[in-house]
This record gives structure tokens, sequence and C-alpha cells, in this order.
């Protein structure tokens, strides 16, 4: 089996960023409609939140290392 590696656990991340968007959307009692600042608290995650968590996420986590220099022969 193919070890956990640090994007393994970004793209983890990523998909319970997405699944907050729903389970927010599906709490009792419309509870995802209240209003902060003029604006529901689903908006507010779906429109802030989440989006800039997860280019957070994807800097960290995702983004490839650079390539280390090969030694030139001379």
């Amino acid at each position: 089996m193919r070890p956990v590696t640090n994007r393994t656990a970004g793209v983890v991340l990523l998909s319970l960023l997405l699944a907050g968007f729903l389970l927010l959307g599906a709490l009792p009692n419309q509870m995802a409609s209240i209003r902060i600042g003029g604006l529901s608290v689903l908006w507010w995650y779906g429109g802030v939140l989440a989006p800039v968590t997860s280019v957070l996420v994807a800097i960290r986590w995702l983004a490839d290392a650079l390539p280390a220099a090969a030694p030139r022969d001379e």
C-alpha cells in the first residue's frame, strides 16, 4: 500500500472544505441563513472562507517542490 503523502492530505482537506458547504446547507431550522454583515453564513463560507482556505491548502500541500538542479559535468 502506498504511504499517505502531503498531496493526499491536501486532497482530503479540499474535499472536506467542499463537504462543509453541503453540511452547512443541511443544518436544521435554516441555520445557514443567519445573517452576518447583511449576508448569510452560507454565503460567507462559500464565497469567502472556503475559497481562501482552499488557496492556502493548495499552496501548502499540493504545490510541487522545485526540482533540484542537476550537477553539470565540466
